[in-house]
């Protein structure tokens, strides 16, 4: 009920004040700067969360803003701000603005692959939610894939379907005491940007990337006369599809697939569940396949809460397994990576508003 600030200074001694921690006080605040001086016409602003997916602003004057907040139900941490400067808020809003922004977005990637879908979901306003219901592991034995890799001067081709086939291979490359080098005399093919990015990192730059990152994709352009009689070496997840080793079985090539890692279900007890089954999820993501059925798997006889969520996949082999589950996906991207997952989300929501 005491305050050791001198209101009657601090009321009209600058145009704008900027008061922090104000909001167990706010009705007191208001009445000791219009007893100080102020109108009771002078705009005031209040950010509650501020510079996150959750930050809320309302705006009032020192007469009502009181009132105001406790109408919306605006609590601490709160700033509050007193001035003209408020009424510059719409033309100079950006940060809930942003195209996603407030949206919460479950993210069902392998959680060492979850950085970057995170960081381009919060650059775009949104709030990810990590639910990895996946793990990477090696497989059950190294024995195929280093047989393969010191065999590799038999093949034609090695083609590379993800950034952790690239991985897993170039770990098992080093254990041998071998490199880049090793792979001069062989062609490289790479599905997707980020596989032919992780290839490049590690020296090798891809021979051939198609214009649709998919098996079906990339079997399509291919020269049928350069695979016919090629040795293909195919490192991939233990439970990967035979789609493309039988498309290029058709073109005439001998096709060797190897499990260079494998794909596991992870434990999924995380925030995420419970906002899922509370409804409290705007979008849910799926990357693969076993994104689609393993979190299936964790949610059981729940799995059908999900459709208080938008579903969003990131390619057509994706919407297939969800489809599979029973559900329509609602977003799917046109691109098949992260960054054209997130860009068909924010479209989505740019053709909602637009409606």
């Amino acid at each position: 009920t005491e305050s050791t600030i001198r209101w009657d200074k601090v009321s009209t001694g600058s145009d704008t004040l900027v008061i922090l921690m104000g909001m167990g006080n706010l009705a007191s605040i208001a009445t000791e700067l219009m007893s100080n001086g102020r109108p009771a016409t002078t705009p005031v602003a209040i950010i509650s969360q501020g510079t996150s997916p959750l930050q809320r602003t309302i705006a009032g004057t020192l007469g009502d803003i009181a009132d105001r907040a406790r109408e919306e139900g605006i609590t601490a941490p709160a700033v509050v701000v007193v001035g003209e400067v408020v009424k510059l808020r719409e033309h100079l809003r950006w940060f809930d603005n942003l195209p996603l922004f407030g949206k919460r977005i479950l993210v069902t990637r392998p959680e060492e692959q979850a950085r970057g879908l995170n960081q381009l979901l919060r650059e775009r306003g949104a709030l990810p939610v990590e639910m990895p219901v996946i793990k990477i592991i090696p497989p059950s034995t190294w024995k195929k894939l280093d047989r393969a890799i010191q065999e590799l001067k038999t093949y034609g081709w090695v083609v590379f379907t993800s950034v952790n086939a690239v991985e897993m291979f170039f770990r098992r490359l080093h254990s041998l005491r071998l490199d880049a080098r090793w792979l001069c005399n062989v062609k490289i093919g790479a599905i997707g940007p980020a596989t032919a990015k992780s290839l490049e990192e590690h020296g090798v730059c891809p021979d051939y990337i198609p214009q649709v990152y998919t098996s079906q994709g990339f079997v399509a352009r291919l020269d049928k006369k350069a695979i016919k009689g090629q040795r293909i070496l195919l490192p991939r997840a233990d439970i990967a599809g035979n789609e493309m080793t039988d498309s290029l079985i058709k073109l005439g090539a001998d096709v060797h697939q190897v499990a260079a890692y494998r794909t596991v279900a992870a434990e999924a007890e995380s925030p995420g569940k419970e906002m899922l089954l509370k409804g409290q999820i705007h979008v849910v993501t799926f990357t693969s396949a076993s994104t689609v059925n393993n979190l299936a798997a964790v949610l059981g006889k729940d799995w059908q809460v999900i459709n208080k969520a938008k579903l969003a996949c990131i390619g057509p082999n994706t919407a297939v397994a969800l489809e599979q589950k029973g559900l329509k996906p609602d977003i799917v991207a046109v691109e098949h990576t992260v960054p054209g997952l997130v860009a068909a989300i924010e479209r989505y929501y740019e053709a909602e508003v637009a409606r």
